[in-house]
């Protein structure tokens, strides 16, 4: 959630007020937290599932449960990798708009890095809600587990 943070830093360096040291000082740190972010949760729901389908299939449980995993990641890849992607974009555009290359002028990674930080709220939102319905899940796949054996 702080990726808005250096987008508005950026806004100060455009308009004078702050200077690009600054800015590219939160910059760096803040881009790599937000994609290892969204890498760590993309790997917790790939994780989730495989053990969730080895379970069902090990303990014949309801196929719904694992079908239940495939919702979260529909619902939370496709915005990620979109996500993970623009942030990449707008950090590469970053360096050479610092370093004045023709190809890529501020507002070209102000839009971009704007646009960056608006899915990636929308995401952080998205990942906690599904994060906890996923446990949710996880809590129903031991209560089957717990009566399969019994």
């Amino acid at each position: 959630m702080l990726l808005p943070l250096p987008v508005l830093m950026g806004v100060g360096v455009s308009r004078g007020w702050i200077s690009v040291p600054g800015h590219v000082q939160w910059a760096i740190p803040v881009t790599l937290l937000a994609i290892f972010t969204h890498a760590i949760i993309l790997f917790y729901f790939i994780g989730t599932g495989s053990r969730i389908k080895e379970v069902v299939k090990e303990f014949r449980l309801d196929q719904d449960l694992y079908r239940r995993t495939l919702a979260f990641k529909a619902r939370v890849f496709p915005l990620s990798m979109l996500t993970m992607t623009l942030i990449m974009v707008a950090y590469i555009i970053g360096g050479g708009t610092h370093t004045h290359f023709r190809w890529t002028p501020a507002w070209l990674h102000g839009l971009v890095a704007l646009a960056a930080a608006f899915l990636n709220g929308i995401l952080a939102l998205r990942e906690v809600v599904s994060i906890s319905e996923n446990l949710t899940l996880v809590d129903d796949v031991d209560q089957a587990v717990f009566s399969a054996t019994r």
